[in-house]
């Protein structure tokens, strides 16, 4: 998550300077990059991160009917209508013999 948040970061850099950022997230992502003892990796990504005005925010859940509904609407039909399958016609010209080629 902190990656995402860094890549985002880079690309739209006037947006997080110009306007205060709200990071909704269910994972205590405040906490790991204000720990001290986090990695080298983290703690640069911190620092990077606190030159712009960003909020993080608790995720609201999403009730389960609301989900499943959703879900329900946006999957397409599963089943797609299959032709029946014709067998083929084969149509020779009477070039081949029983006794083979006669290029032998």
């Amino acid at each position: 998550m902190a990656l995402a948040l860094i890549i985002n970061a880079r690309k739209l850099c006037p947006y997080f300077f110009s306007y205060p950022v709200g990071v909704r997230t269910n994972t205590p992502l405040k906490q790991v990059l204000s720990k001290p003892e986090t990695s080298g990796r983290l703690v640069k990504w911190a620092i990077e991160l606190s030159e712009y005005d960003i909020s993080y925010l608790p995720r609201t859940t999403i009730k389960a009917q609301a989900l499943a509904d959703f879900v329900s609407e946006m999957t397409g039909s599963t089943q797609e209508e299959v032709p029946e399958a014709r067998p083929w016609l084969l149509h020779i010209d009477g070039s081949s013999t029983a006794q083979g080629s006669e290029q032998a």
